[in-house]
């Protein structure tokens, strides 16, 4: 696809610090993903409005990064066809994650349990440590991170069949 104006909605602060470093890090190993602005917005929650498209350019690419951890994707439905049909929008890319940021990073990391990545005693101190550390990068390669791991896995449940568009954004 051809380079444009990219917009990632990210279910929530954590997605939005490893969309950065995939997508601005200097080191190339993570420069991986197209650089966009980055929301943090749920779309299996809550609903995008008119007012979310006044700030985004024509022939903008949006890329929805969310968790399949629930029951329900009718808002995440609602939302994608939405977007579809907002002049303003050139694609939808999906992103699901199976089934939460946590266990994409345990898939795409050599680790078994995601406390290990960065030491934390409790997954509410990991979501925590997440934001704050300063050379996730670095943590990233000591637990052997495989971006080709990364958002790859086949979605199931009432997110069966959702077409991950990981490949529409790799650089």
């Amino acid at each position: 696809m051809e380079l444009g104006q990219y917009h990632y909605y990210v279910e929530g602060e954590n997605e939005r610090v490893l969309v950065e470093i995939l997508s601005k890090c200097k080191d190339e190993k993570f420069n991986v993903i197209r650089p966009g602005k980055i929301d943090v917005f749920n779309v299996v929650e809550r609903e995008i409005k008119s007012t979310h498209m006044l700030n985004l350019k024509d022939n903008t690419v949006v890329v929805l990064v969310f968790d399949t951890d629930t029951k329900s994707r009718a808002i995440l439905d609602k939302n994608t066809k939405f977007l579809e049909k907002h002049k303003k929008i050139k694609d939808v890319i999906l992103i699901p994650q199976v089934y939460n940021l946590e266990d994409e990073l345990i898939r795409s990391c050599n680790i078994k349990n995601i406390l290990q990545l960065l030491g934390s005693k409790s997954k509410k101190e990991f979501k925590s440590d997440f934001n704050k550390v300063n050379n996730l990068n670095e943590h990233l390669i000591k637990a052997e991170f495989t971006f080709n791991k990364l958002w790859r896995k086949k979605t199931n449940g009432v997110f069966a069949g959702i077409k991950n568009g990981i490949h529409k954004i790799e650089k």
